[in-house]
């Protein structure tokens, strides 16, 4: 199924409402503050209404936001570093039966280096295998699963023995 980009109001509205959550906490991940979050997840939907793109699916739909919203927020956290602006964290509300271990583990990997947040995340949260990651990244498999491997081990050390 072909399908361009929403360009009608209700189209929009549809195609905003389903990728919304996965944009936001995308975005929230990398700039670990609620306000910055939402600007990024609100200039990837301006890209969206702006843009003149095709999705073959929803697959390809997901995997253009994902690296949309990553590439937006490395920028924004460029030029923070340049102007030595430091981004205060807040807590995020995410509703689980084990809360706690998750919030724990988001906390962990907020703190990662951003070559480990972004496989990690991509892995684990968005359920890519390691060669869709290494095209979105554009960076071989075994970088990508070398980055898997030592995130881990960073994982492991900052919040304990867990199981990943």
């Amino acid at each position: 199924m072909s399908e361009s980009l929403p360009h009608s109001e209700k189209q929009f509205e549809a195609f905003y409402e389903r990728n919304y959550r996965l944009v936001y906490r995308l975005c929230f991940i990398y700039m670990k503050n609620q306000a910055e979050a939402e600007d990024c997840t609100e200039d990837v939907f301006v890209k969206v209404l702006t843009g003149d793109f095709v999705f073959q699916d929803e697959t390809h739909e997901k995997k253009w936001l994902t690296v949309t919203a990553i590439n937006l927020c490395k920028d924004r956290l460029k030029h923070w570093w340049r102007r030595q602006v430091t981004a205060i964290d807040e807590a995020v509300e995410i509703p689980d039966e084990n809360a706690a271990s998750f919030d724990e583990t988001l906390e962990a990997v907020k703190r990662l280096p951003v070559k480990y947040k972004d496989v990690i995340y991509l892995y684990y949260y968005m359920d890519y295998k390691t060669e869709e990651i290494a095209a979105m990244l554009k960076k071989p498999p075994s970088t990508v699963r070398n980055h898997l491997r030592e995130a881990r081990e960073c994982l492991r050390r900052q919040i304990g023995d867990v199981e990943l």
